[in-house]
């Protein structure tokens, strides 16, 4: 017994239930009897319904065997080949004898059923005209269909096994489900002069005009001799290159095209002039490219002036910034969605503060974002990035390692402590302390005074051979108390005049108005001893002209921020900064180490040498085709998340590279590739567009966005297919078919069409105002007369089925492990049933209508007599 539906036959206690319910409510004046039986026969006719409803059958077994044999009639076999299937398909079918249901089906583009009595020249008129593809899955798919009733299913494949269309294990899988075994006898064609296209591989599908595009040609030929390969561009030759083609070889060629104008190109490689080609049906093969309009990325720049040499070389090469400088930087993340990449410019943490940062590193992970960050006094570690979220991104890391710090430092950080700093102002003033002391090495030294009316010792000069000490003691400063500033900076000159260390650093930090006088002199003696001075002043109530004199006069720098939260990047920044860890300004020539896409072209580095840059180190998975004489990186790049990173130590601007914007040509190309390379592979705003060969069929699926950070759910997407074939690639493309897209995801839409021409399919995506487009190339036959068995493949589905592999000539397949079983469907007599039910169900609710027809029939008898 086997049942279609058992679950439903679970409904059967609560339909009862439900009956035993309604008959304790019924009012009905019926006797006790007839209720009864009411109850039974009304259940016995809910179970009826819900068996019939669960599809019952009963399975036999009939003893019927029946094979259908799949005969590979592709051009690949050629006449020869087809012949020996043939012949091998007759053998089977003899040697099985006549009480065995057997047909054959012909594999081609498309299957067919062999015709009883066909003729050796009806098989080559079918091979000429249906053999330009080898669709095994469908093949078997159609022999599937031709069983009848009440047999054992067996398939055997006979053929090279050299599928171009469709998937055979696929279709292996699902037969093994039905229960059908696949079977196996290779026979292969002969070996013919022949030279092929397999593949024309773009190494992007999208990309913004005016960048490079490299498209790799894969050719393979069983001739030796010369030839060429051209290359169309809309149907216009565009390039074409000599050959010599290498019997047995699979041969690489690349192209290199430079898209100038908003298009989608359709391009086609053709080996032409093969002497003795046997099968100039797959002498081409194509490629798509969507090509969309300029790049368009923010430009975040410290110094407005210096912004002209990139944004006027962009401009050239049809790059468009969008300058922004550092500073009340109100820039939201939806905002960032509208650009194709962000680029930092020697701006300081501290200015872009944490919530722009945080945004930033969301936009690379979440939204495929393009990152540049280019050197400077205020990049990388110097630029206070140590521990923020731009550090996670970027593909450098940015503390110099122990062993290339080269000279000691020696710091000193005086903090105001004073009662106005309670709360936040003083625990970030904390946590910058101890940031600092984290970004120092083994062989520096750290001391920390805190002032209110008078100076406290929290930390004394010394080496840190550890930073937990010292950590736990910054941690345990209060506030309380006036503002002096005088002792404790008088307490930390001192302690750096005692420091044995080529660097002496101090760091001063308040948020008010300090007693006492004297400083800017205190400031300049400490200058001529070898010291410089750094000052913070936080809040609105801090003496930001005294702070700024302090600085200028000891020679370090001066910072003013309203928000606690920016301290640390502060600390960290200055510290690199002025221990001189981070920064090299010196002469040197860029070295070209690894050929990676973002350099393509560059074969042979020329530049003019660079002066400087901020030293950093590798992470392991990142690219880093330029480095330093010193073997520093200078340019690195990597994918973080869904977008990419990419950073440069020098800068792009007159400071450190000054010789590359005055005397090299290569300046604008250079960054037009880094910054391409880098950016958001081209798609809509809030919606991008996929296509993808899964057998015969192609898949659409689309992401749709509401917002930068929602998906966009129950929407109307709609998307266009177009066609143009193969050999007439410089045509318009006509209309194939208009699909509505269902929604299988939170923001995704899937729909799917099968391409059924040679050529390339144009695929228009819409939801409201966006719209996206993509392209699928469906290639030419790409039949091979190689003389070989792909053995593999056809030992794979015959494994996954449990069929015999028949490598032994004179073989036939075992048909007796598979079962032939029958099902008899037996809802029908149910139905039957549930109709008598019906009618003794109406009877008892009737009962005195029964009885009353009962009783005219004898008076109708006697009236008659």
């Amino acid at each position: 017994m086997d049942w279609e539906s058992p679950k439903l036959l679970l409904l059967i206690l609560p339909a009862v239930a439900l009956l035993l319910w309604i008959e304790s409510r019924s009012s009905h004046p019926m006797s006790g009897l007839r209720k009864r039986l009411l109850l039974v026969t009304r259940a016995i006719g809910v179970m009826l319904a819900l068996a019939a409803l669960a599809g019952p059958a009963r399975v036999t077994q009939t003893g019927r065997k029946a094979l259908g044999i799949v005969v590979d009639a592709s051009q690949s076999m050629g006449a020869e080949g087809l012949t020996k299937s043939l012949a091998e398909a007759a053998r089977v079918r003899s040697a099985l004898g006549s009480g065995i249901d057997s047909f054959v089906v012909q594999l081609g583009s498309q299957p067919e059923l062999l015709p009883e009595g066909s003729t050796p020249a009806m098989q080559t008129e079918w091979q000429k005209k249906n053999g330009s593809d080898s669709h095994y899955a469908a093949a078997v798919e159609y022999a599937e269909a031709m069983f009848p009733p009440g047999v054992s299913r067996n398939i055997l494949i006979i053929g090279d096994g050299h599928e171009t269309r469709g998937s055979l294990l696929h279709a292996a899988r699902e037969a093994a489900i039905s229960g059908i075994q696949l079977h196996a006898l290779p026979v292969s064609g002969p070996r013919r002069p022949d030279a092929r296209m397999i593949a024309l591989t773009p190494n992007r599908t999208r990309l913004f005009e005016g960048a490079s595009l490299s498209l790799k040609a894969v050719f393979e030929s069983t001739l030796e001799g010369s030839s060429t390969l051209k290359l169309y561009e809309n149907g216009i030759e565009v390039e074409k290159r000599p050959i010599t083609l290498k019997p047995g070889a699979t041969q690489e060629l690349t192209f290199n095209r430079t898209p100038s104008t908003r298009n989608t190109f359709q391009y086609r490689a053709v080996l032409e002039g093969v002497r003795g080609d046997t099968l100039p049906g797959n002498d081409s093969a194509l490629a798509i490219v969507d090509v969309r309009g300029r790049l368009r990325l923010l430009y975040i720049e410290s110094d407005a002036s210096e912004a002209r040499y990139l944004m006027q070389a962009m401009e050239k090469e049809g790059i468009e910034l969008d300058l922004r400088q550092p500073g009340n930087l109100a820039i939201t993340f939806d905002q960032l969605s509208g650009y194709d990449g962000v680029i930092l410019s020697d701006v300081p943490a501290h200015q872009l503060g944490d919530p722009l940062m945080n945004a930033l590193r969301d936009y690379v992970d979440k939204l495929g974002g393009g990152l540049v960050m280019l050197g400077g006094p205020g990049s990388f570690g110097v630029g206070g990035y140590y521990r923020t979220p731009i550090e996670e991104v970027l593909p450098v890391r940015l503390k110099a390692p122990d062993e290339e710090e080269k000279q000691s430092a020696a710091v000193a950080i005086v903090l105001d402590r004073s009662g106005s700093m309670a709360g936040e102002k003083l625990e970030m003033a904390k946590s910058a302390a101890i940031a600092t002391a984290e970004v120092l090495g083994h062989n520096d030294s750290l001391g920390v005074w805190a002032f209110d009316s008078e100076a406290h010792v929290v930390a004394p000069m010394t080496r840190l051979t550890s930073t937990n000490a010292v950590s736990g003691q910054i941690a345990a400063v209060a506030s309380g108390g006036g503002t002096n500033l005088q002792p404790a900076f008088q307490l930390g000159r001192e302690a750096l005049l005692r420091a044995k260390a080529r660097v002496k650093h101090m760091i001063i930090l308040t948020d008010g108005q300090t007693a006492g006088a004297g400083y800017e002199q205190l400031a300049t003696q400490c200058r001529g001893e070898g010291m410089t001075i750094s000052t913070v002043a936080i809040g609105e109530g801090s003496h930001v002209a005294l702070l700024q004199a302090i600085a200028s006069s000891g020679g370090g720098q001066s910072y003013n921020t309203l928000d606690a939260s920016g301290i640390t990047r502060i600390f960290t920044q200055d510290t690199l900064m002025h221990t001189g860890r981070m920064i090299r300004e010196e002469p040197f020539t860029p070295e070209l180490k690894e050929k990676q896409p973002i350099l393509a072209g560059f074969e042979k580095w020329d530049s003019p040498p660079l002066l400087g840059y901020v030293k950093t180190t590798r992470r392991t998975s990142a690219q880093v085709p330029l480095v330093t004489e010193t073997g520093d990186p200078l340019l690195a790049h990597w994918r973080f998340g869904l977008g990419k990173a990419t950073a440069f130590t020098s800068d792009a601007k007159s400071r450190w590279a000054s010789l590359w914007i005055a005397r090299w040509n290569g300046y604008g190309r250079f960054w037009s590739q880094v910054l391409r390379e880098t950016a958001r592979a081209p798609q809509g705003r809030l919606m991008d567009l996929s296509t993808q060969l899964e057998g015969d069929d192609a898949r659409i699926s689309v992401d749709l966005l509401a917002d930068a950070g929602t998906r966009a759910n129950n929407a109307v997407v709609e998307a266009e297919v177009f066609h143009v074939a193969a050999d007439a690639l410089g045509a318009a493309m006509k209309p194939v078919q208009k699909l509505t897209l269902r929604q299988s995801a939170p923001g995704t839409y899937e729909n799917s069409f099968q391409p059924t021409q040679a050529g390339v399919y144009l695929i228009r995506a819409q939801s409201g105002a966006e719209r996206v487009t993509t392209g699928l190339v469906h290639n030419p036959s790409s039949e091979a007369s190689l003389g070989t068995v792909n053995e593999s493949l056809l030992q794979e589905a015959v494994k996954i089925t449990g069929g015999e592999f028949l490598a032994d000539a004179g073989r036939v397949p075992n048909l007796e492990t598979t079962k032939a079983i029958q099902h008899e469907e037996l809802w029908p007599p149910l139905l039957g049933l549930l109709l008598m039910i019906f009618f003794i169900d109406t009877g008892i609710r009737r009962w005195e209508h029964v009885v009353g027809l009962w009783q005219l029939v004898p008076v109708r008898r006697l009236g008659r007599s």
